[in-house]
């Protein structure tokens, strides 16, 4: 799948997910409240690879944070 593909995958999802798609999302945000690359001007982004934090927290890709953050959740809900 293509970054293009991923990000409209995840908005997709992300009008109707499903429980565990919910879950996965919750936990990649809490993981994103801490990091200390969040920045919050003028959207919520990372500040070191400047991708779109709430485009991305419903990829049902696998290392979808390029800092390696969510590895731990991802290998929790996505197979």
């Amino acid at each position: 799948m293509n970054k293009i593909e991923e990000i409209f995958t995840s908005w997709r999802i992300a009008i109707d997910p499903n429980q565990e798609q919910k879950e996965l999302a919750s936990e990649r945000i809490k993981i994103c409240d801490e990091c200390e690359f969040k920045k919050t001007f003028p959207i919520i982004h990372c500040g070191e690879c400047g991708c779109a934090l709430k485009g991305k927290i419903f990829s049902p890709v696998k290392g979808a944070c390029p800092k390696n953050k969510w590895s731990e959740v991802d290998e929790k809900y996505l197979s």
